[in-house]
C-alpha cells in the first residue's frame, strides 16, 4: 500500500514531539522523580499516537479545523490520559498535583495540536505546492481518475491535460478548461510545458515515456488505489486481481490469520460477556423469546452458513407504529427495534455472538462481510463481479466497514465491493489487526454505523 502525501508522516512526527515535549516538562515542574516522568512519557505518547491515529487524525482527508475535528481531537487527548491519571492515584504522593498535573498537560497539548493543525491547514491548502498530473488517455479511465484527483483537495493535484493518441475520444472533453493534447510529437515537450510532476496511464499508450528521474509515473489503477483506498473495478483489472490472489496464497498467511481469529475472538467474548449476557437477558424479559437468532449469511466460495445475533428487535410479527419499514434492513430509529437496544445497534455489540461463527472457521475476524443470502442474490445479478469478495474468508469487520460503515443500495455496495477488493489485493495480518482495532474503538464511540 502505497501513500501519495508524506504530509501525515510530518503530522505524526509533530504529534510525537508535542506530546513528548509537554508531558516532559510538566511532569518535571510539578516535581516528579525521573522514573516517574519516564513512565508518564512511555504512556502519554505511544497511547496519545494510538488514539489520534484511531479517530482519524492521519487521513489526509481529515485535514480541516472544523468543530467536530477540534472535538474529537480534545476528546482523544482526554482519553490519553486515562491510564497515566490511574498511575498517579496508585503512586503519586499528592492527588492534588496529580490533578493539576493532568489537567494542564491536557490543556497544553490540546493548545499546541489545535495551533499547529491550524497552521498545517494553512500550509497545506494555501502555501503547498501544487502537483501537476498529466493523464495519457481519454476514454472512461481516464475521466474517473481525473474526478478523483479533483475532488481530492487535500492532496494539492491538479488535472494539467490528457494526451490523446491516434483519433479515438476525438469529441473528449473535460470540464472545458483542462487541455488535450492530440496526437503529440513529443511528450517531454508537453511535460516541460505544462510543468508535470506526476503521469497517469489510463489507457495502453505507445509513446515512448522518458522521463526525468524525479518525475512519477504511474498505471491509472495504482494511482486510483493511492488516491481512494479503493480498487478500480474492470474486466483488466479483475484478471490481474485474480492471477495474484491464485499465485500469492500463503499457507503461513493463513495459519497466522487463523491463529489471529482465535485469540480475538476468545477475547472480545470474554470481554464483552458481562455486557451481552446482562442484555441477553433484557431482550428474553422484553417478550420471553430466545434472544439469539440466526440469519442465514453467504462466505467464501459462496457457501452458505447461519450467522449468530444477538437480537435487538421484537419477536413475532410485531407491527412498525407509523412510517414505512426498508423490508431489507433496519436502522437504530426502526419502531421494531426494542427501545434499550439501540445503543446496543449503534455499539455494534449484536454481532458479538458472531465470534461463535469465527471460533468454528465459517467466517473471519477481517474480511468482506459476511451478507444476508437474500441480499447476495440481489447484488450478484446487479452488481458485475460482486462474488469475487468471495474469494477470501468473508469477516465480521472489514476495511469497508470502517470506511463506508453499513450499506445496502446497489450504488453503495458497488463502491463496497471497491473496499473488498482492495483489502482482497493488500491483506496482511497486521493491517487486519489495525483494522480490528479501530473497527472496536469506531463502535464505542458509536461512529461504526
Amino acid at each position: 500500500m502505497k501513500s501519495l502525501s508524506k504530509s501525515t508522516w510530518i503530522m505524526f512526527l509533530f504529534d510525537l514531539i508535542i506530546l513528548s515535549l509537554s508531558t516532559y516538562c510538566w511532569a518535571n515542574i510539578y516535581g516528579y522523580t525521573p522514573k516517574a516522568v519516564v513512565i508518564l512519557c512511555s504512556l502519554v505518547v505511544p497511547i496519545g499516537l494510538i488514539i489520534l491515529y484511531l479517530k482519524g487524525n492521519y487521513k489526509i482527508r481529515e485535514f480541516n479545523p472544523t468543530f467536530k475535528n477540534i472535538y474529537l481531537l480534545f476528546e482523544g487527548i482526554v482519553m490519553t490520559h486515562v491510564l497515566p491519571s490511574l498511575y498517579l492515584v496508585v503512586f503519586a504522593a499528592s492527588k492534588i498535583d496529580s490533578a493539576r498535573f493532568v489537567v494542564v498537560n491536557i490543556l497544553s497539548i490540546f493548545v499546541a495540536l489545535t495551533l499547529y493543525r491550524a497552521f498545517f491547514h494553512l500550509y497545506l491548502f494555501k502555501l503547498k505546492k501544487v502537483k501537476n498530473i498529466l493523464i495519457l488517455g481519454t476514454d472512461e479511465r481516464a475521466r474517473v481518475i481525473a474526478d478523483e484527483i479533483q475532488s481530492k483537495y487535500a492532496l494539492k493535484m491538479n488535472v494539467a491535460g490528457f494526451v490523446q493518441e491516434g483519433d479515438e475520444g476525438e469529441d473528449f472533453v473535460y470540464d472545458g478548461k483542462v487541455p488535450v493534447f492530440k496526437n503529440p510529437d513529443g511528450l517531454m515537450q508537453i511535460i516541460e510545458n505544462a510543468k508535470i510532476d506526476i503521469v497517469v496511464i489510463a489507457q495502453p499508450t505507445e509513446l515512448v515515456i522518458d522521463t526525468p528521474r524525479w518525475m512519477e509515473i504511474y498505471k491509472m489503477p495504482e494511482f486510483y488505489e493511492m488516491v481512494t483506498g479503493k480498487y478500480y473495478i474492470d474486466e483488466k483489472t479483475i484478471t490481474e486481481l485474480h492471477y495474484q490472489y491464485m499465485i500469492h496464497k500463503s499457507r503461513v498467511y493463513d495459519f497466522c490469520k487463523r491463529c489471529y481469529d482465535i485469540i480475538a475472538a476468545l477475547i472480545i467474548l470474554i470481554v464483552t460477556l458481562p455486557i451481552t449476557g446482562f442484555t441477553a437477558l433484557r431482550v428474553w424479559l422484553t417478550d420471553h423469546e430466545n434472544p439469539i437468532y440466526t440469519q442465514p449469511r453467504v462466505g467464501i466460495d459462496g457457501k452458505v452458513f447461519k450467522c449468530y445475533k444477538l437480537r435487538t428487535m421484537y419477536a413475532n410479527d410485531y407491527v412498525p407504529k407509523a412510517g414505512k419499514i426498508n423490508e431489507n434492513t433496519a436502522g437504530i430509529n426502526d419502531d421494531r427495534v426494542i427501545p434499550f437496544c439501540k445503543w446496543v445497534r449503534k455499539a455494534r455489540f449484536d454481532e458479538i455472538p458472531q465470534m461463535i461463527n469465527i471460533l468454528k472457521g465459517e467466517i473471519s475476524i477481517v474480511g468482506p462481510r459476511a451478507e444476508w443470502e437474500d441480499l447476495v442474490n440481489i447484488y450478484k445479478k446487479e452488481i458485475p463481479y460482486y462474488t469475487c469478495r468471495q474469494w477470501v474468508k468473508t469477516g465480521w469487520t472489514g476495511w469497508a466497514q470502517i470506511n463506508q460503515g453499513h450499506c445496502v443500495s446497489s450504488e453503495d455496495i458497488t463502491e463496497k465491493l471497491q473496499y473488498d477488493l482492495y483489502y482482497l489485493k493488500n491483506r496482511n495480518v497486521v493491517w487486519e489487526i489495525c483494522i480490528l482495532v479501530k473497527a472496536v474503538f469506531m463502535a464505542l464511540g458509536g461512529r461504526h454505523e
